[in-house]
């Protein structure tokens, strides 16, 4: 017989399946640095930044003071531990018809990476997440770029329709030179320190070692990451086939619950039909009884 605890256990079910495919995130944390991963980005100028006219592009600006000009851009930066603890950073460099890539000795330490010293912006330490901190994220001889963190975000990706949870940095230049600096947004992973994210213009040890100054543009979605990073995603938007869903589980809910009322119902009615009977039975005897009682008095 079907009662309220087993629809009560049939709902939390239909509630956990809708809310793994509505969410579809991802479970194991990992608190430390893998010792080799990589990830990959795409950039792009937004067009509402653009006169109708013309063409939406970005801007690479090169340590000789040149400059050039493309749609889009896609770098990833690449880090691997070798034999004896030592680690290699490669970061490679597309952007419109320029490519460039370098392999360059690292050093891993205090959740950081260090290229010659210089730590880069694509790594920060976990630990300094913290709503309201101030970190540095990269600096030179002149030029000195730190962030506060400002608290939690779901960035946007260019993997599928998902976003990433992460803590969202906006991040300012120091700098002695004429030259303007805008304040780029930055994101990082909560666990790994990873940057997930970024928008505006960005300076790093890395793109110095191939002669860029910084790249100037619009928004730098994450489109490729090692899975050892095991960032938590979630479902930026409800697919057509989850909309079908969504009903389907309320439907059958409606369905189990009205089956399960009919089935109270026939067992509430058994019930006072067999009390009934009960009662009429005992009137009976009650009135024999008295009968009785009225006759042994004559």
């Amino acid at each position: 017989m079907v009662n309220h605890k087993t629809v009560l256990a049939i709902f939390c079910i239909l509630l956990g399946l809708s809310s793994f495919f509505l969410f579809s995130t991802t479970c194991s944390a990992n608190n430390s640095l893998p010792s080799t991963f990589y990830v990959t980005f795409q950039g792009y100028m937004q067009p509402e930044y653009f006169p109708e006219d013309e063409t939406p592009v970005l801007a690479l600006i090169f340590l000789n003071g040149t400059s050039y000009t493309a749609e889009t851009t896609i770098f990833t930066f690449y880090i691997e531990e070798l034999t004896g603890g030592e680690h290699v950073a490669k970061f490679t460099l597309a952007f419109g018809d320029f490519y460039d890539e370098i392999t360059l000795p690292a050093t891993v330490s205090d959740g950081r990476v260090y290229i010659d010293s210089t730590p880069t912006m694509f790594v920060v330490d976990p630990a300094s997440l913290i709503d309201d901190n101030t970190i540095q994220l990269y600096q030179t001889e002149n030029l000195v770029l730190s962030g506060t963190v400002l608290g939690d975000g779901r960035v946007s990706t260019l993997i599928e329709n998902y976003r990433i949870f992460s803590k969202v940095v906006r991040a300012s230049y120091q700098t002695d030179s004429d030259s303007f600096f805008s304040k780029p947004m930055l994101s990082f992973d909560h666990e790994t320190g990873v940057l997930t994210h970024a928008a505006g213009q960005i300076s790093d040890v890395l793109l110095n070692k191939l002669g860029v100054a910084y790249l100037l543009g619009g928004i730098f979605d994450l489109v490729d990451y090692s899975e050892n990073l095991n960032f938590t995603i979630v479902r930026d938007f409800i697919s057509f086939f989850e909309l079908i869903l969504i009903p389907v589980f309320v439907i059958i809910f409606v369905l189990v619950a009205f089956f399960a009322y009919r089935a109270s119902k026939k067992k509430r009615e058994k019930r006072k039909k067999h009390l009934n009977k009960s009662l009429k039975i005992l009137y009976i005897l009650n009135k024999m009884r008295e009968e009785l009682m009225w006759t042994a008095k004559l």
